[in-house]
């Protein structure tokens, strides 16, 4: 995430859609290298590209980050990780909060459990046990390197994660960024104390 890259108007709406389809797992779309200049591209190229929009609203985005806003005000002030990262982690590991295993198991961050050797999703009684787990978990040793990072720091804070083992996927940082940046999450108002 140390490099800059500046991206066209078409390339930010084509990344745009991709965060709607990997947050809702409505398509599994895997990332080409194309030979051609962006000026040969047109709307027709794109349309394999974009999600089913009749699964996911941009008003219920805006609904479920509203949900889980006050959750990760709350993580932030107890563990300086700022909002836009634990609204974009929610947002991604959840499709919007529309998971199963947000809906049935109030697990809004992925957080996973290991028992006889078989990995699933932890279950939460509420929305807000797990994010008071999450802050717990924020506290183990392996976590210990996010604390180092300054609070305005988010591309340092999508690394870090990734450094701590919080996922493994190779994507995640990239699909962390591009979601704070679709959802213009670090324009929103965030109080520190």
């Amino acid at each position: 995430m140390g490099n800059a890259t500046v991206l066209s108007p078409v390339m930010k709406h084509l990344f745009a859609a991709l965060a709607i389809c990997v947050a809702t797992s409505t398509q599994q779309i895997e990332a080409e290298t194309a030979s051609i200049s962006e000026k040969k591209l047109t709307p027709e190229m794109f349309e394999d590209f974009l999600p089913d929009f009749s699964i996911i609203s941009i008003e219920h985005a805006r609904e479920y980050v509203k949900k889980i806003y006050p959750y990760a005000i709350k993580v932030q002030r107890e563990q300086s990780i700022p909002a836009p990262i634990t609204i974009a982690m929610a947002c991604l590991e959840t499709g919007y909060g529309r998971s199963t295993y947000a809906q049935e198991k109030n697990n809004h961050l992925g957080i996973r459990m290991y028992k006889n050797g078989k990995a699933g999703y932890r279950n939460f009684s509420s929305v807000e046990k797990c994010f008071e787990y999450y802050i717990n978990m924020l506290n183990l040793e392996r976590y210990a390197p996010l604390q180092e990072i300054t609070p305005n720091d988010l591309p340092g804070f999508i690394q870090g994660f990734q450094d701590c083992g919080f996922n493994h996927r190779d994507a995640y940082r990239e699909k962390l960024a591009t979601m704070i940046d679709f959802l213009h999450l670090e324009e929103l108002e965030y109080p520190i104390a």
